[in-house]
């Protein structure tokens, strides 16, 4: 009995009392078989240790209850740092993905709003062009006709008239007004001079560019 338990640590004697009666029930079973007796079981019911061993066990106990338990303290602290550091580093990635897709939205939609901008100016600049050439056509067609340049110097005197008056609402403007400002006939004649000088210098345009085809030719 002593030497199965001898190959034991001591904390393990209480707990292995079963390995001892098997250990020395086999060596006994040796022994005796010279003799013809025959050992068939060996049982160790009760190890009790001094009151000092006793102490020292239970302090051992608490010792190592201590230490596993601030094992576990420790690895849970560890683990929940390591949880805590993969949570913030997922939500600073998520948000810099968030960011990335806002700017990325907003630069888009600064990018298709000036891309409209641009076609609605070049549309809208487009039609006041077709516009101004349709108007200038239809100009063109109504000095052409009967009468034309009479009406055109009448709408033109017009313009001329309310010009003035435009003008005249304006008290900090310096005006330059004609010799008889009351006389209409003197207003009409003015806007009439300058509609027939102009004329005239569309005149010789055209019969410089004559001009100019027949010396090529």
């Amino acid at each position: 009995m002593r030497a199965a338990i001898g190959q034991l640590h001591f904390d393990e004697i209480l707990h292995a009392r079963a390995a001892i009666n098997t250990s020395i029930a086999s060596g006994l079973k040796e022994a005796a078989e010279p003799w013809g007796i025959e050992v068939l079981r060996y049982e160790v019911t009760a190890i009790e240790p001094d009151l000092n061993v006793q102490r020292a066990m239970d302090k051992q106990a608490v010792a190592e209850r201590d230490r596993r338990e601030q094992v576990l303290t420790a690895e849970g602290n560890k683990r929940s740092q390591v949880l805590e550091s993969e949570g913030i580093k997922i939500r600073k990635q998520n948000e810099s993905e968030g960011e990335l897709i806002k700017v990325r939205n907003e630069a888009q939609a600064e990018k298709e709003r000036l891309v409209l901008q641009a076609e609605g100016e070049a549309a809208a600049a487009v039609q006041r062009a077709r516009a101004h050439a349709q108007a200038i056509e239809i100009t063109a067609d109504a000095l052409a006709q009967a009468g034309g340049p009479q009406a055109a110097r009448l709408e033109l005197a017009r313009e001329y008239v309310d010009m003035y008056a435009e003008m005249g609402k304006q008290s900090n403007t310096l005006m330059f007004l004609p010799d008889k400002p009351g006389d209409p006939a003197a207003l009409f004649a003015q806007a009439a001079a300058v509609f027939g000088e102009v004329q005239a210098s569309q005149s010789s345009f055209v019969a410089g560019e004559g001009h100019g085809e027949s010396n090529n030719s």
